[in-house]
């Protein structure tokens, strides 16, 4: 029985030792990751920069206040290097499983290759892949992270709002891993710049992010073309990636427009004859809701809804041709049709993917649209 006590003394005193966590981090400690930004340094390395959010600012509502957050950079030969400098600076813990954006330079995507830096993201655990990853355009990513939106606390919470908001929700980190290990698919990065504009009568104009379309990249991950604002939203829908919220286009004669909303957008490929590989169909389904006429068309009457859901489908179906033709020129498949031919072809694909970048310009896209008039409005004639 002595000999039960003692034992039973002993491990009381041995249990708070073993069911400890040596490595535990309490929240006060951690330093809260929301943006990286990745740039091109002279001398051959790169420059890493995090945005970093201050808790005890942001409880004080101050959502304009340039101290809500700070911005670290430091150089090194790579991200891992380049972030261990960074941890030097500051007496926090970096913490990036909570970050919203990875913003990266032009000028790095220009002399670096991308899936060196990526390297990093997929391999290391502590990185979810859920961030969005964008391109600056014309600027350094390091002064993007250190601008202050009027709306939000942060540029990086601000970016990712203003792509969730226009229906940009397949760009995470993780998708462009995906694509860049597919051999029949390009990924498409969405590109912001910097625009000066006022926002108040009392301040100066300030520099806000704006979207600005997709940079499309080949194998090797250089931008070899860019997208704009209105050719971006039909190469989102064709690539299976929704986007396409609102069209307006000028009636047939030339007096007064249209506008519609798109929803249930849809995208399906096939080959011609569902034998020849190099005859390709991207075929498009929506469903159209008009908003405005000042076409003086009376949409009471269902000969018009005819005429108007046509000519609807030539126009849009004439934009998208022009978007597939130039994408072509850059031999960059950001539609997935290299991966449908690998499925429906997997004999012609074997002799056709070491190099497909060549070989996708050759291949004769059409696109085809069945877009459906589901609604005239409230009502039917215009207003007299």
């Amino acid at each position: 029985m002595k000999r039960f006590f003692m034992l039973l003394c002993v491990l009381l005193m041995v249990t708070p030792c073993v069911s400890g966590c040596s490595d535990f981090v309490e929240p006060n400690q951690l330093a809260f990751v929301i943006g990286t930004a990745v740039d091109q340094v002279q001398d051959g390395s790169i420059e890493v920069s995090l945005q970093v959010v201050i808790p005890s600012q942001l409880q004080k509502g101050n959502s304009t206040n340039s101290e809500s957050f700070i911005v670290i950079s430091a150089k090194g030969r790579d991200v891992f290097e380049a972030s261990q400098n960074i941890q030097r600076k500051i007496p926090r813990r970096l913490m990036t499983s909570h970050r919203i954006l990875i913003a990266i330079g032009e000028s790095y995507f220009q002399k670096n290759e991308l899936n060196l830096l990526f390297d990093k993201l997929a391999r290391d655990p502590s990185n979810t892949l859920r961030d969005v990853v964008i391109l600056i355009k014309g600027g350094r990513a390091k002064d993007f992270l250190r601008l202050k939106h009027p709306m939000e606390y942060v540029t990086s919470l601000a970016a990712s709002k203003e792509m969730n908001i226009n229906g940009l929700q397949d760009f995470t980190s993780r998708q462009l891993v995906i694509d860049s290990l597919s051999q029949g698919t390009r990924p498409l990065v969405p590109v912001f710049k910097v625009e000066h504009k006022t926002v108040s009568s009392q301040k100066k104009s300030e520099g806000i992010p704006v979207f600005a379309g997709f940079a499309v990249l080949n194998k090797k991950l250089k931008p070899v073309g860019f997208l704009n604002d209105t050719e971006c939203a039909g190469a989102s829908w064709l690539a299976g990636k929704g986007m396409f919220q609102g069209i307006t286009m000028p009636w047939k004669n030339g007096k007064g427009m249209l506008s519609f909303r798109l929803s249930r957008l849809d995208r399906s490929i096939r080959s011609v004859r569902g034998q020849d590989p190099k005859q390709v169909v991207l075929a498009i389904k929506a469903q159209a809701y008009l908003l405005e006429n000042t076409a003086s068309l009376d949409m009471t009457d269902m000969n018009t809804v005819i005429d108007v859901q046509k000519y609807m489908n030539a126009y849009i179906r004439k934009d998208l041709q022009a978007t597939v033709n130039k994408v072509q020129k850059s031999g960059s498949d950001v539609f997935g049709i290299g991966e449908y031919l690998h499925r429906k072809h997997p004999i012609w694909w074997k002799r056709q993917r070491d190099e497909w970048d060549a070989n996708f310009k050759t291949v004769q896209v059409t696109v085809k649209s069945d877009i459906q008039l589901r609604s005239v409005g409230v009502i039917g004639g215009e207003l007299k």
